[in-house]
């Protein structure tokens, strides 16, 4: 990225002084005193847009109420990074400053993947950024400033990529000041800090998956799904499980249930692109520690894989976060991976992970299709194509229109109601009989349950797939 290319020019009117005071009563005119950013803990939103205070310069950005992940309140900013032109990142307000006052300017900031940098914006100064290695934990950036003169300046954040990013990250924002130093030395003004970065009583910590109490009963869950068979199944079983709570895009529930206890039982990454159930690992991740990251080969670190790739619904919410499909695997083997269909490899085999899962081409009639396919081990081929069942259902209503790549067109047949091709269809059912629901599985399935409030159908009634598609 180019460091030192110009911010944009369209700045959108600002708020002076006397509108600040309208929203912020306790600020002194004078010195400044109070928060003097409008809407700093984005608790105020109209329509999808937070307000009154904030504008978004510029079109490499979007941003969306988030209830998933905040440091106060009960919301926060996820800012979704679209460009690697920083240029085009900015999100800021104005705000009217005094000559000679000194400001402190704070920013809470939280990484969900890791390949974007969060840099402070204030009058044309940009420092500092945050850390982005801190992936999925709050933290707070900090800078001051002092005003050489009465002016309106602009502040607000501005975003950088760093090596990995793939044109979309999410980054959450939340409690921004701005709060100049009191001229009187006892400021009777909050004593309290309200960014104080220590807070040990959460009451309702979004990101903790553990849940004592399951809300969902299995064995009630699907009484309004009984009796019906072929789509109308389908569909009953699409407005169960529709209504799940998006937790947001972040390592959380991978580094609390996607832990090896079933094969080595080691507490190490449980990874389906590379677990050797019969036999020793190769390599082992430790969970957080070797999270991506960069990877040079297999072994590297892991990452998160999107059983149906993301580039398919073009990376939208909540499909891009729904844990149902979601899997902690191999950085490297992710990346061969990448977008390509499922399949059987019957014919050249271009690539061979440590376990087995291969790349190459297929005997499958796929019309038009040449290229490769990925197949993981016959250990997990149910795991995954259990998965796909679930994004069939859960997104009845829209999948019909994820004909997006060249690769989704292969397999997805723009229907609601069969949603696959006929190729496809037919290797998942395969798929589902040759490798029966595992106690892993059923284990994921209830952490999912309690971690975003819905269930996989096709985990807890496998019969269902050939109930609705056939046998």
């Amino acid at each position: 990225m180019n460091y030192k290319s110009n911010t944009a020019v369209c700045l959108l009117s600002l708020l002076l002084l006397s509108a600040c005071n309208d929203s912020n009563d306790d600020v002194n005119p004078i010195t400044g005193s109070g928060n003097l950013i409008i809407n700093g803990d984005f608790e105020e939103w109209a329509t999808s847009a937070p307000a009154p205070g904030w504008d978004t310069i510029d079109n490499g950005i979007t941003v969306e109420q988030s209830k998933a992940q905040y440091k106060t309140g009960s919301n926060s900013a996820r800012v979704l990074v679209k460009t690697g032109d920083q240029g085009s990142t900015d999100f800021r307000q104005s705000i009217e400053v005094v000559a000679g006052q000194t400001y402190t300017y704070s920013v809470w900031v939280l990484h969900s993947e890791g390949y974007m940098k969060t840099r402070m914006y204030i009058d044309g100064q940009y420092d500092p950024y945050s850390d982005n290695n801190l992936v999925n934990e709050w933290q707070q950036i900090t800078t001051t400033y002092t005003a050489t003169e009465n002016k309106v300046i602009n502040v607000g954040i501005r975003f950088y990529d760093v090596s990995g990013f793939d044109g979309h990250e999410d980054v959450f924002i939340d409690n921004i000041t701005l709060i100049g130093n009191p001229v009187d030395p006892v400021d009777p003004v909050d004593p309290v800090d309200p960014v104080d970065p220590v807070d040990p009583v959460d009451p309702v910590d979004p990101v903790d998956p553990v849940d004592p109490v399951d809300p969902i009963d299995p064995t009630t869950y699907y009484k309004s799904a009984e009796g019906k068979t072929g789509f109308e199944l389908k569909t009953a079983l699409y407005n169960i499980i529709k209504d799940h709570t998006d937790k947001g895009y972040n390592w959380t529930f991978f580094n609390t249930y996607s832990l090896d206890t079933y094969y080595e039982k080691d507490g190490s990454i449980l990874d389906m692109y590379s677990e050797i159930p019969s036999a020793t690992d190769t390599y082992n991740f430790t969970p957080v520690t070797d999270q991506c990251g960069n990877y040079s080969g297999e072994g590297s670190c892991y990452n998160r894989e999107h059983s149906m790739p993301q580039s398919w619904f073009d990376k939208q919410y909540p499909m891009r976060s729904d844990i149902h499909h979601l899997f902690a695997t191999d950085g490297y083997v992710n990346g061969k991976r990448s977008n390509l269909p499922y399949g059987n490899v019957d014919k050249a085999v271009s690539w061979t992970s440590d376990n087995g899962s291969r790349l190459g081409t297929t005997t499958a009639d796929i019309p038009g299709y040449t290229g490769n396919v990925f197949e993981p081990i016959d250990e997990f081929k149910g795991d995954f194509a259990r998965a796909q069942f679930y994004m069939a259902t859960r997104y009845e209503d829209q999948i019909a229109t994820w004909e997006l790549t060249e690769q989704s067109i292969l397999v997805l047949n723009a229907t609601s109601d069969q949603v696959f091709h006929t190729w496809a269809l037919e290797l998942f059912k395969e798929w589902n009989e040759l490798d029966p629901v595992s106690q892993k599985e059923i284990d994921r399935n209830n952490a999912a349950s309690s971690y975003q409030r819905n269930r996989n159908p096709f985990v807890d009634h496998p019969e269902y797939v050939s109930e609705i598609w056939g046998n």
